[in-house]
């Protein structure tokens, strides 16, 4: 365990010294929920709710990077922090509140630009079964997480936008791939579909 950075590297709790010329940190966040404890709702790692955003308290719904939603397409509750989610989730909240049978379950998404580079990435990896790099991995790559032999659970593209706007329609439609074209990045991911 890190006890503090200093010139030249990193200090463990136990004393010892780890040399480091860079030093990065990964936080992460978690939800601001703790005002809904006192509240008749199932609270896990968000405001846990089912697949047509319902939480635990009839009537209730909830949206936005606090809401761990059930996903079908993976078979897990999620929990993602991107606008993307707070904006797409409301007209399912909405119809599920008037009665109607509307299912949120989107192609998990984000993107950074991390000095220089564009990173993008759609899915959700943990589902994935086997692991495929395309591209150079000194310049523009993809990783390309597969489940059930030939269907695409995730991607992750550095300066590849096409392969995540086509990787994610993929998802998506759930698509069986070529696992053979997959690998030759000069193959569109599109072209991958069998």
């Amino acid at each position: 365990m890190v006890s503090g950075v200093e010139e030249g590297g990193v200090g463990l709790v136990g004393g010892e010294f780890l040399p480091a010329h860079v030093v990065v940190t990964g936080i992460g966040a978690r939800p601001a929920i703790e005002w809904l404890s006192g509240a008749d709702l199932d609270l896990h790692n968000g405001v846990v709710t089912d697949e047509h955003l319902r939480t635990s308290m009839p009537g209730v719904v909830a949206v936005g990077d606090a809401a761990a939603w059930w996903s079908r397409r993976y078979g897990t509750r999620l929990r993602v922090e991107h606008w993307d989610t707070a904006l797409n989730a409301p007209e399912v909240a909405a119809a599920t509140l008037m009665g109607q049978v509307e299912v949120y379950d989107p192609v998990p998404y984000f993107w950074s630009e991390q000095f220089g580079h564009m990173l993008q990435y759609a899915g959700h990896h943990p589902a994935g079964e086997r692991l495929i790099y395309r591209g150079d991995p000194g310049g523009k790559w993809s990783a390309l997480w597969l489940r059930d032999g030939d269907r695409l659970a995730a991607v992750l593209a550095v300066d590849r936008p096409r392969d995540l706007v086509q990787g994610r329609r993929i998802i998506d439609g759930g698509a069986q791939l070529s696992v053979e074209r997959l690998v030759d990045p000069d193959i569109a991911l599109r072209d991958c579909v069998v």
